[in-house]
């Protein structure tokens, strides 16, 4: 599972510029120097997926290439995150493309360090590390007596929370979350929106009692995401219908701004397939979109 994630804006052969970081708490110091930059410049001059062995972890690597206007004005980007060796880096190189045609979608160009990082932060939760991800039962007990190794070390207080987290992840609460998660998916699966609410609300509160604040506001949204479910699956395949309309009239720029929208709502969704596939749609017609209307100025 990624520790975190980086991004690199390429604005020619030769310049770049590190957008910005998200590390989970209590990770490394790390920063792209010019010399792992050049390595990485290098392995992406011949492949767009890459990975790179530094001593403890392994980094992998996605040059995602720019096109239409953002192209006259830089290449493309490089998006990575750190892995642990034992990990299988084939995993992630849909969720990397897909993190990068997310962060296509903000001002690049324009956006400071301090703006950027929390928009890094939020798209790692939702394209590099999924809930499921961090819900499995031996994820989550690591992050957990990795957090208590800190706390060991703090006051009074702090180490009485630690022997405690420690004592339920002896008792294996931590594997109530993924069992609760599970039901609550399959509620779903079956159409029953109200027994996956309570079934996430379960979760959450598993999750809280172990100090999870992050995963127990996810699984919260998540609860009362399921109710509205039916409106906004049947909003977005009314907008997909659209699309597909527009398209078959040879209105590309109505198309392209229908999957945009589609795009949108399977991420709000949480159906990251469906987004990925409006994205990708979406991206193409504005393309098309694009290169009709400079030909309409050249004559």
């Amino acid at each position: 599972m990624p520790t975190g994630c980086f991004a690199v804006l390429l604005k020619s052969e030769s310049e770049y510029n590190v957008l910005g970081y998200y590390f989970k708490e209590g990770i490394m110091d790390f920063k792209i120097t010019s010399d792992l930059y050049l390595r990485l410049n290098l392995d992406h001059s011949k492949n767009e997926y890459t990975i790179l062995k530094l001593k403890d972890h392994h980094l992998v690597s996605y040059l995602y290439k720019f096109s239409g206007k953002l192209s006259r004005k830089a290449l493309g980007l490089i998006v990575g995150v750190l892995i642990s060796p034992s990990d299988d880096p084939e995993k992630l190189r849909t969720p990397l493309k897909n993190t990068a045609i997310a962060l296509e979608q903000i001002d690049l160009l324009e956006i400071t360090k301090e703006e950027f990082e929390p928009k890094l932060k939020e798209i790692y939760h939702e394209t590099l590390e999924t809930l499921t991800d961090i819900i499995d039962p031996d994820s989550l007990k690591e992050s957990i007596i990795d957090r208590t190794k800190n706390m060991l070390s703090g006051g009074k207080k702090e180490r009485k929370l630690a022997q405690e987290l420690l004592e339920k992840i002896e008792a294996k609460v931590h594997t109530k979350v993924a069992e609760y998660y599970k039901s609550a998916e399959d509620a779903l699966i079956n159409l029953d929106y109200e027994r996956a609410s309570k079934q996430y609300i379960k979760a959450a509160d598993v999750a809280e009692e172990l100090l999870e604040k992050e995963l127990a506001k996810s699984l919260n949204e998540r609860a009362k995401l399921s109710f509205n479910i039916p409106d906004l699956t049947k909003k977005r395949d009314n907008i997909v219908k659209e699309a597909r309309n527009a398209l078959k009239n040879e209105n590309f720029h109505s198309a392209y701004i229908f999957y945009l929208r589609a795009a949108e709502l399977s991420k709000e969704l949480m159906q990251p397939d469906k987004e990925e596939e409006f994205s990708l749609k979406s991206k193409a017609l504005q393309d098309i979109y694009l290169f009709e209307e400079r030909m309409k100025k050249k004559k």
